[in-house]
């Protein structure tokens, strides 16, 4: 469906901050389908054990979405429920992990909102599973890099995973489903802003993990859904780069802490205070010489 929403080009800031809603009982909706889809999905080996945090009235952290190199590297995503709107944020490594995601959001939706999902970027554990909303006509946006990244990808990307993982292509496409990449709906190369029912979310380009590296921060709950910007059941994955990105890194975490942030959802691991980005810092400290 098209979106009635438009992403406007501006600095993200801080200072838009409204009052957090009281919580509603249509939350219990979104809690209790989590329950029911995950026992119906029961072992499939490409959910993991996903969990769904209420963050506050209308905002989701989902944790410990499967990820081919075990559940301490388990994947986190967001939704972000407006009242003619719904945001996801990231849609997991395997098509069964974004089917959950979709399946426990429908359970609060009407089937009137304009749906979008945000790409935090091109990695396979935050992208593998984009078919399932884009066949249902969900807006995708992502980093411009990213656009590049997933366009024309013709299986390749499934395949490499597939290889390093060591599976058989059976074995991978049992467990990842019927990948399919595509480019993004919409690409932005700077922060933005998503307007949203008069209440903004602020999608921030935080690169130092990757180039294309985004952070959606909601005023509304105070909510930062960091992405690979921040890591919490491990350190920062730092092989893509060296010195001059982990610098660029910690400047980016730096900004993100001007932000008024009540909890920060990280790409990997537990919903945390904003603390988990003075961590992060810390340990990329060690790294630059």
């Amino acid at each position: 469906m098209a979106p009635h929403h438009r992403v406007t080009f501006v600095m993200a800031c801080a200072s838009l901050l409204l009052p957090t809603p009281a919580r509603s009982q249509a939350e219990d909706t979104v809690l209790a389908a989590a329950r029911s889809v995950k026992r119906a999905y029961g072992e499939h080996p490409g959910l993991g054990d996903p969990t769904v945090h209420r963050i506050a009235d209308g905002v989701y952290a989902i944790t410990d979405l499967f990820h081919s190199r075990g559940p301490l590297a388990g994947v986190s995503a967001g939704i972000v429920f407006r009242e003619n709107a719904v945001v996801f944020i990231d849609c997991g490594m395997s098509i069964v992990s974004s089917q959950f995601l979709w399946e426990i959001a429908s359970a609060r939706m009407t089937g009137n909102e304009d749906l979008y999902l945000i790409l935090t970027h091109h990695h396979s554990d935050h992208v593998f599973g984009m078919r399932v909303f884009a066949d249902r006509g969900v807006t995708v946006i992502a980093h411009e890099i990213a656009a590049a990244e997933l366009s024309d990808d013709d299986g390749y990307y499934k395949a490499f995973i597939t290889e390093q993982s060591g599976w058989t292509r059976e074995r991978g496409d049992s467990i990842l489903g019927d990948v399919v990449l595509m480019t993004p709906t919409q690409v932005i190369g700077k922060d933005s802003v998503l307007q949203l029912d008069g209440a903004a979310l602020h999608l921030l380009v935080t690169p130092g993990h990757v180039p294309d590296e985004l952070a959606v921060y909601d005023p509304t709950s105070k909510t930062l859904f960091a992405g690979d910007a921040i890591y919490e059941s491990r350190t920062p994955a730092t092989r893509f780069g060296g010195p001059a990105e982990w610098l660029t890194w910690i400047r980016q975490l730096e900004r993100l802490q001007q932000l008024e942030i009540g909890t920060v959802v990280p790409g990997h691991g537990k919903p945390s205070s904003k603390d988990l980005i003075d961590r992060n810092i810390s340990y990329l400290q060690t790294l630059v010489p």
